[in-house]
Parts: C-alpha cells; sequence; structure tokens
C-alpha cells in the first residue's frame, strides 16, 4: 500500500506543482481554481469515500478512484494548451483523490504491523518523499521535452500504483 501511495503522489504532486505553469494564469485564479480542488476533496474524503467503501469495499474503491485519476491527468496531457479543461481537471482530480486519500490511509493504518504512530510516520516519508521529486521532475520534463509529459508520468505512475495494489 505504501508503494501504491509513493507512485500516486508523484501524479498528485505533479498535479498541484506543474498545472499552474501550463494554466499561465494570475494568483487569484490558479488560487480559486486549487480552491475548487480542495473543496472536492474535503467533501469526498469526509462524506463520499465512507459510503462507497461500505457498499465497494476498500481495495475496488481505491483502484477505482486512482485509474479515475490517471484518466484525469491522461486528459490533461492530451489537452494541456487547452486552459478549460485544465481548470476542469485540477477540480475534478479532488474528488478522486479525496476518495483516495481516506481510504488508502485506512488502509495503510488497518494493514501495518506496528504502531498507528509508527505506521502513520512511515507512511508520510514513503509517499511525501517520492511526491517531493515531482515538481522538480516535472517542471524538467514540461521545460526540456514537452509541456503534455509530466502529466502523462503522472497518469503512468498512477496507473503503476493500482498495478502494485492489485498485486
Amino acid at each position: 500500500v505504501g508503494i501504491t501511495a509513493l507512485l500516486y503522489n508523484f501524479g498528485f504532486f505533479t498535479l498541484l506543482a506543474y498545472t499552474p505553469f501550463p494554466l499561465a494564469m494570475g494568483p487569484h485564479a490558479i488560487g480559486l481554481i486549487f480552491f475548487g480542488w480542495g473543496i472536492c476533496l474535503a467533501v469526498t474524503s469526509v462524506f463520499v469515500a465512507p459510503v462507497l467503501q461500505r457498499r465497494f469495499g476498500t481495495l475496488p474503491v481505491i483502484s477505482a478512484a486512482l485509474l479515475a485519476f490517471a484518466a484525469d491527468l491522461a486528459v490533461m496531457a492530451l489537452f494541456t494548451e487547452h486552459r478549460p479543461v485544465l481548470v476542469v481537471g485540477v477540480i475534478a482530480a479532488g474528488a478522486f483523490l479525496g476518495i483516495n486519500n481516506t481510504l488508502i490511509t485506512e488502509a495503510v493504518m488497518l494493514a501495518a504491523p506496528v504502531e498507528r504512530g509508527t505506521a502513520s510516520a512511515a507512511y508520510s516519508f514513503v509517499r511525501f518523499g517520492w511526491g517531493a521529486v515531482a515538481p522538480w521532475l516535472a517542471g524538467k520534463l514540461g521545460e526540456s521535452v514537452s509541456p503534455h509529459l509530466p502529466f502523462w508520468v503522472g497518469a503512468a505512475a498512477t496507473v503503476l500504483g493500482v498495478v502494485v495494489l492489485a498485486t
């Protein structure tokens, strides 16, 4: 589960750190877009994730949320030059990430053979350690290769996370 978190966080941090560059908007507009992202994240974390978990189970919902997030990043990769697509993509990602963050954190806490505090610290180290690489690499890829590539890499990393989770 930790490796899955490590991989999807690459997509998550690419979205957060890289998307403002192709959006090329002012700080207030970008702030409003990410405010929408945060609202979606909060609502799905608290209200939607538990309902989906009870109905379909933890692992199927995590997998579906991650695949939806990867698809969202792929659409953003295809339409990087279209601001409305990026705006909707960022806000929609909040919904997928809210569901996933709630359920994957719970799964880590339940699966860990150590105390809760130790599990939480180790999980945070793994997921944010990898996430810290994403903004730098996304910027390099977007600047040196193609503005589309960071989103493709984020989508691929997220799909790989689902593959790891399934195994």
